[in-house]
């Protein structure tokens, strides 16, 4: 849990949130995906390696067993992420369930429980955090839910992949995403939970799309490509 810590959380949660900002803007990284992934969507190879490796997930893939992934969130279709990761990773079954959002991350870890205990999962895919943010629900129980989740799955030998709010560009409220995207990525670094860094890669999208002078990011438009990133760090990690 977050009291065990050793530096204080302050510390941990200004580097977080300034690591989201400057991730986005530092150098030119080497991309990854050059084969698999569409230009478009191609983004810097950090973002696309987890914090640890799918366990459950990797063995199932390794003995060819069938892979049982739950997403919780509004992934507009569950039905492209299954194709692109069955892409990936030919002759393996990907049977993929998704489940609507039930508020703010508390009653999500609810409904989350349920699900598994019905579904039975390998693996949980959580878009956690947009409507903490619009609550301004505070960071430390944000945090403890995402501890106590994730404490909660690795005891029934249940893969996690947190991932965190969307980036968008040019809308008043943006900002408020930040403490929240922060604190996901202080999960995954204390915690080792692994983390699709879904905000920094549509940043990177908006900013390359600027040097080009192109239009401004439209950010529905981006949810084939975050499907690719899902399916592309999925098939890295199961792959350690």
């Amino acid at each position: 849990m977050a009291s065990h810590r050793n530096e204080p959380k302050a510390r941990h949660r200004l580097t977080a949130a300034l690591a989201v900002i400057l991730t986005a803007l530092c150098g030119t990284p080497v991309l990854a995906g050059s084969i698999t992934m569409s230009d478009r969507c191609r983004v810097p190879d950090t973002y696309l390696r987890f914090a640890t490796a799918l366990e459950r997930t990797g063995w199932r893939i390794g003995h060819r067993s069938p892979v049982r992934i739950y997403i919780l969130g509004p992934l507009s279709s569950t039905a492209r992420f299954e194709t692109e990761l069955e892409r990936r990773l030919p002759g393996i079954n990907v049977e993929v369930t998704g489940g609507q959002q039930a508020g703010l991350a508390d009653d999500d870890f609810e409904m989350l429980r349920t699900a598994v205990a019905r579904l039975q999962p390998d693996l949980v895919i959580w878009q956690v955090g947009v409507r903490d943010a619009l609550a301004s629900s505070d960071v430390e129980d944000f945090e403890n839910v995402l501890d106590e989740a994730n404490t909660w799955l690795e005891h029934r030998g249940v893969d996690l992949i947190l991932m965190d709010p969307p980036f968008v560009p040019h809308i008043r409220h943006e900002r408020i995403y930040t403490p929240y995207v922060g604190e996901i990525g202080l999960v995954s670094r204390t915690e080792g939970v692994p983390v699709l860094r879904r905000y920094a890669a549509m940043q990177y999208w908006s900013i390359q799309r600027e040097k080009l002078r192109a239009p401004p990011l439209d950010t529905r438009a981006t949810q084939p490509c975050v499907n690719e990133l899902l399916a592309e760090a999925i098939s890295r990690a199961a792959s350690r």
